[in-house]
Order: C-alpha cells, then structure tokens, then sequence
C-alpha cells in the first residue's frame, strides 16, 4: 500500500511539473467528492453561466453552475480535496499564484457555491443568452477573495509559477 502511494504521488508530482510548464492541458475531477478553490484576485474574460445539472456516483442528481471563461488569471490560488481512507482522512492542497497570477485558457467549472467580497462585471447580460436557454454572460468579471466549490474543472491550458503540493494528514483545505 505505501509503495502504491509512494508511486502515485511521484506521478502525480511529474504530472504537476508538465501541467506548470504548459505541456499538458488540464482536468480535475473531485472522485465524487468536491474540492475546494480560493484566491485572493480572479479576473476573467468573455465569463458564461448556465445552470446544469449533474449526477452523483449513486445516479441522484443535483443543480450545478457551469461557469466557462475563455481567459481566467487568479492571484493567491488554493486548491484542495479531502480524501478518505481507512487510515484517516488526509487532504491534497495545491498552492500557486503568490508573485505571478495562475493563467488559464478554456476554462470550465462546475460549481454548486460561489462568493467573494466584492465583485465587478463589465458588459453584463442576464436572461436568454445567443446559444439559447437562461444565463449569465460578461466580458469581463473581477472577484476579490473568490472561494467555490466544485466536483470537476477543465482548462484547454493551464499555466502555474511558484507551485507548492502538499498532502497533510486530517483537514487542511483551503478556505
């Protein structure tokens, strides 16, 4: 068990290094369970809300915001997701962001709680959007000390500086 662990863990650190340096595109998924995000500063552009709804590993379903930015940057990001095990739990936290603001292009994520301290759209429209149905469209949007919640994310690229992984025993997530 402590050799899977120790492999896992060196795979996931390679994966890190090539999702850093752009090589890769990102996807992260909560294994069914959600993961928390903050950051200090989020700005986005061309920023598009729709309501969904997505189903748990037991088929019930519930209501999610899909929200999709064509260009995001987020200063101070934290990332984590308690994980469960028969040893206890322990919690995988990544940090990245502290001198030179995350990047990412294509982003989508799936979200059931957002909130910030202060919030700034430009170019807003609420109600039928052009590719039809309800929703939420700007061209641009700045939120100070976001924090959400989400069981998947996905971005065409992804690029981090200053990364810092970390795996604690017990509770350790962000915000």
């Amino acid at each position: 068990m402590a050799a899977a662990s120790a492999i896992a863990l060196a795979g996931a650190g390679g994966l890190l290094l090539c999702l850093a340096h752009g090589v890769l595109a990102v996807s992260v998924a909560g294994s069914g369970s959600a993961f928390k995000v903050s950051g200090e500063q989020l700005e986005g552009d061309g920023v598009t809300e729709v309501t969904d709804s997505v189903a748990e590993q037991d088929g019930t379903r519930h209501a999610v915001a899909v929200v999709s930015a064509e260009r995001a940057s987020v200063r101070g990001l934290c990332a984590s997701l308690l994980v469960p095990t028969p040893f206890g739990s322990f919690t995988l936290r990544g940090a990245a962001g502290r001198t030179v603001p995350v990047e990412a292009r294509g982003l989508m994520v799936n979200t059931d709680r957002v909130s910030g301290t202060d919030a700034t759209f430009t170019g807003l429209r609420v109600g039928l959007l052009s590719k039809g149905g309800m929703g939420v469209r700007a061209g641009h949007v700045a939120v100070t000390r976001n924090r959400f919640t989400s069981s998947l994310a996905t971005a065409g690229s992804f690029r981090v500086r200053d990364v810092e992984v970390t795996v604690k025993p017990g509770r350790a997530e962000c915000y």
